[in-house]
């Protein structure tokens, strides 16, 4: 997979195809919403890769710009990961629209495991966060068991 190089250019040829759109609540002075829309991938004429165009409207520059890599699913992992770059470098705080208030910064683009240092850097990784996982859930759990067992105690028939 190539690294999230997003290329500006604007496809003169055909009108891009939008698949799927996220609004983010601006929280500074300005405020308003921004838009941000992912389109198909495609495979230009002459290229010798995939590309997916996407675009952010409300941070100034509406420019389509494109992901790229050597199939359609990686250039639309590349498009998720230059739209996470592109929102973190504008500084401004956004919100899911529809999140909770207490959700700064929350706009679903996840940062992604960078797949250059080796897969088992990846894995030593994904062990952490399942690890740190387990550690939040494993008490949740516990209690669920325990409440689970006292209901199944409390609902047995007596028998004298």
């Amino acid at each position: 997979m190539t690294t999230a190089k997003p290329g500006k250019t604007m496809s003169k040829t055909k009108r891009t195809r939008w698949i799927a759109e996220r609004r983010l609540e601006r929280r500074d002075a300005v405020g308003g919403i921004v838009v941000v829309r992912i389109g198909c991938p495609e495979w230009p004429p002459g290229a010798e890769e995939w590309r997916c165009p996407f675009i952010i409207l409300g941070l100034g520059d509406d420019s389509i710009q494109f992901s790229h890599s050597i199939d359609s699913m990686g250039a639309i992992q590349n498009a998720l990961i230059g739209i996470r770059c592109k929102l973190v470098q504008s500084g401004i705080p956004l919100r899911w629209e529809g999140f909770p208030e207490d959700s700064e910064n929350h706009t679903g683009f996840r940062m992604v495991m960078p797949s250059g240092f080796g897969l088992a850097f990846e894995q030593r990784m994904e062990k952490m966060i399942e690890t740190e996982i387990e550690e939040i859930v494993r008490p949740k759990r516990e209690r669920q068991e325990r409440r689970e067992a006292r209901r199944k105690t409390r609902a047995k028939p007596r028998t004298e």
